[in-house]
């Protein structure tokens, strides 16, 4: 009388761990997918640099860097995509303008994100 109890729950608990297991195997894809990074977003009187890497990755973190000089940029902007913020930034080249992917600037704060705007519109405004 005891033994299908225990297959019943034995059953159940199989079946959350699958379920479980699938969530979060479609937060990882999401996560990809979308592209969300930690960003540090840094301003000096000459430079500017964005240091990033993906929020989850599979095979370590790897980071990037932008980095150039602030008299290159030709467009800084912040753009709302559905639910989340990217930042787009294109440079002057001698070959012409070159364009930098998309970061995802969902892992940041409003008020970061607000900062980052104001710099790309100083910037601009000054050249």
């Amino acid at each position: 009388m005891l033994f299908p109890l225990v297959y019943f729950i034995w059953q159940e608990m199989d079946l959350a761990a699958l379920i479980n297991g699938g969530v979060v195997v479609l937060f990882v894809i999401g996560f990809q997918i979308v592209g969300l990074n930690y960003v540090h977003y840094q301003s000096t009187d000459d430079l500017l640099e964005v240091r990033y890497y993906p929020i989850i990755t599979f095979f370590g973190k790897d980071y990037n860097t932008i980095r150039f000089k602030k008299r290159l940029l030709y467009r800084g902007e912040v753009k709302k995509t559905f639910l989340f913020h990217d930042l787009h930034l294109e440079i002057k080249t001698k070959q012409g303008v070159a364009e930098y992917p998309a970061l995802s600037l969902a892992a940041m704060s409003r008020n970061d994100i607000r900062a980052i705007q104001l710099d790309l519109a100083t910037i601009q405004k000054t050249k």
